[in-house]
């Protein structure tokens, strides 16, 4: 594979690498931070299109920026369209603008998103349950400030802040079996951020177990009510059925009508993150409540620290904030309604 038309870039032995350029950047520099088969991978790319390192580029100085990228992984999910909102909210307070991206489940839109953000140089990106593996999150939080909501910290300089998925799943499991349910199951997206999915089901299993109910995984794609459907054939005896977000739940409210089974009584539904959806008469789902202000809040603070940028309370942050990364964990809570409670 080459270049034909100029000379080859960072960005191109990314593309061709299938990798954030981020981490071509620390490769290349032979970073003890990259894996040794990840480097080799990336030093092979590189030089099949015959790539050779610019200096004038990469002595460049970052200059101070009042702009925070967001990645968010899509637009179907209200809840990163309320998250969104609370991070805009959060920077405006402290005279910063949003600027958001979106980055879908391609991978190679994803990096090309992270690279156009990089390339405005903002001051810090937010990353909101990315898809982003843990060792490209790494190299980009080598370039700029990062912060991740709604998943765990690779570590390195990559803060995060999330919700306490062990809390929220005893919230949810203790008051399935309040109402009587023998097995909980849990339906989660096939196409989601690997980290977020395992923490929430490994959380929901523990739970089960602690509270003697028998627990299973269902997948689903874009549509909940196929797996929902199976989940009710399956399953003749109480059922408390635990859905990924609101966004799926929905899908599944019009096949617990066609059941015909107790509604609160012989099957209950639960969710997650408390959207405008849960909220309408015609779902009225019982979710998990995510603190979304603390969220945009706590992720812009986090930001503003590494990157030195004024905090709320008129206090100048030390740039780099130190080299470990620091996570901040919320109390969830959960929002009793007549998916759950029954009419």
């Amino acid at each position: 594979m080459s270049i034909s038309n100029h000379a080859a870039t960072q960005s191109d032995v990314a593309r061709a690498a299938g990798v954030s350029r981020s981490l071509v950047s620390l490769a290349l520099s032979g970073s003890p931070k990259v894996a040794a088969d990840t480097r080799e991978r990336i030093e092979d790319v590189a030089a099949s299109l015959g790539y050779r390192v610019n200096v004038s580029a990469s002595s460049l100085a970052r200059k101070r920026s009042s702009i925070i990228g967001l990645v968010l992984p899509n637009l179907r999910n209200a809840f990163f369209e309320q998250i969104a909102a609370s991070l805009g909210r959060a920077a405006a307070q402290r005279g910063l603008t949003l600027f958001v991206t979106v980055g879908s489940d391609q991978p190679e839109v994803l990096h090309q998103a992270v690279e156009s953000l990089l390339g405005v140089r903002v001051a810090g990106i937010i990353f909101v349950s990315p898809w982003l593996s843990g060792e490209d999150l790494l190299a980009i939080g080598e370039e700029v400030p990062v912060c991740v909501i709604g998943r765990r910290s690779p570590g390195g300089r990559v803060d995060s802040v999330r919700v306490d998925e062990a809390a929220a799943a005893r919230l949810v499991v203790n008051h399935l079996a309040s109402r009587g349910m023998h097995t909980i199951c849990y339906i989660g997206p096939r196409l989601t951020d690997a980290a977020s999915r395992h923490d929430r089901e490994g959380s929901l299993a523990h739970a089960a177990r602690a509270a003697g109910l028998d627990f299973e995984v269902r997948s689903c794609g874009e549509d909940a009510g196929p797996a929902t459907r199976a989940a009710l054939q399956g399953h003749s005896e109480p059922l408390g059925l635990v859905i990924h977000n609101d966004a799926l739940a929905i899908d599944a409210v019009p096949v617990l009508r066609e059941s015909h089974r107790g509604l609160g009584d012989d099957v209950a539904l639960a969710s997650y993150d408390n959207t405008y959806l849960a909220l309408r008469e015609e779902f009225s789902l019982t979710s998990i409540d995510q603190p979304e202000e603390r969220l945009g809040e706590c992720a812009v603070d986090l930001v503003c620290q590494r990157a030195g940028l004024t905090l709320d309370d008129g206090a100048q942050a030390e740039p780099g904030a130190g080299t470990e990364a620091r996570s901040v964990v919320l109390e969830p809570q959960l929002v009793t309604r007549t998916s759950s409670l029954g009419r």
